[in-house]
């Protein structure tokens, strides 16, 4: 089912010079073939900590995201990693109101790094079930490779 899902996969990478530390965009379906964006960035704020995060946008305007629960993440050789959920970073401080279709969280919890070649599948919690993705081979050698954040402090 989801190997039907390498094929669908788009990647989109921002205009060459975006920086040492390049923000990466893809393109994706889920299981049930909804389409959803995935960003892997610095955290550029300084009111928050440091460091690289992966966003998940739902294209589908009927999806709600969790904000509260982590990522799940298997390689499906008995690998699994939780990715700590930073959506209270998608408003500026003191704001509550998140935005309904996407969910920020934290890479610092993709230790040791995944293999460069297995596909990644991903779980994520939306307020009435779960969706299921899957990350091909750009996507996750991106996140393999992924150097040290810069610091967002100016």
């Amino acid at each position: 089912m989801f190997w039907g899902l390498l094929l669908a996969l788009v990647f989109v990478f921002l205009p060459a010079g975006a920086g040492a530390a390049e923000i990466q965009r893809w393109d994706l379906r889920d299981g049930d073939g909804e389409p959803w964006g995935l960003v892997v960035f610095p955290q550029p704020d300084p009111a928050y900590a440091p460091g690289w995060r992966l966003r998940l946008t739902a294209r589908t305007p009927a999806a709600a995201l969790d904000h509260h629960q982590p990522l799940q993440l298997d390689d499906g050789l008995g690998h699994r990693w939780q990715l700590d959920n930073r959506s209270a970073e998608l408003v500026a401080p003191g704001e509550s109101a998140l935005p309904l279709q996407s969910a920020q969280f934290d890479l610092e919890g993709l230790q040791p790094r995944p293999s460069a070649v297995l596909p990644l599948h991903l779980k994520l919690v939306l307020a009435d079930g779960e969706a299921e993705l899957l990350l091909g081979p750009d996507q996750v050698a991106a996140l393999s490779n992924l150097p040290a954040a810069p610091s967002n402090q100016p």
